[in-house]
């Protein structure tokens, strides 16, 4: 199960960097779970669920930020659970302020879809760059 779950979250990334948007969304379970932080203080914190709830999720994060870079780095996989560590940098549409962080993304992966995709970040940095 690891190599296949190593395998999913590979494909998972690429298809995100490559704004293939409908065939990430179709590598996702039909009832997948996104948690993002900060939920209330962010317009993409929150859980969402679904693939709809993953399409409004990726709308309301790129209506609020401007991706300038977003590096996934290694990923370690455990059963079907695969951890990414990776640094992001945007720029907060509304006040043009841009943040870092590094990041962590726990994704679990069952029958070759992600099925959750938790985020963990410096939400400080985040929240403080929208005012």
């Amino acid at each position: 199960m690891t190599d296949d779950a190593l395998a999913t979250a590979e494909r998972f990334y690429a298809l995100l960097d490559a704004d293939e948007i409908e065939e990430f969304l179709g590598l996702c379970a039909e009832d997948v779970e996104v948690r993002y932080p900060a939920a209330g203080m962010l317009p993409y914190g929150g859980t969402w669920l679904g693939r709809d709830g993953v399409a409004r999720f990726l709308d309301a994060h790129e209506e609020a930020e401007e991706i300038l870079e977003f590096d996934h780095g290694p990923m370690f996989a455990g059963g079907d659970t695969v951890l990414v560590l990776g640094r992001f940098t945007g720029r907060a549409r509304k006040s043009g302020r841009t943040w870092s962080t590094r990041f962590v993304h726990a994704l679990t992966i069952a029958d070759g879809h992600v099925r959750r995709w938790e985020a963990f970040f410096d939400t400080a940095s985040a929240v403080a760059a929208r005012s």
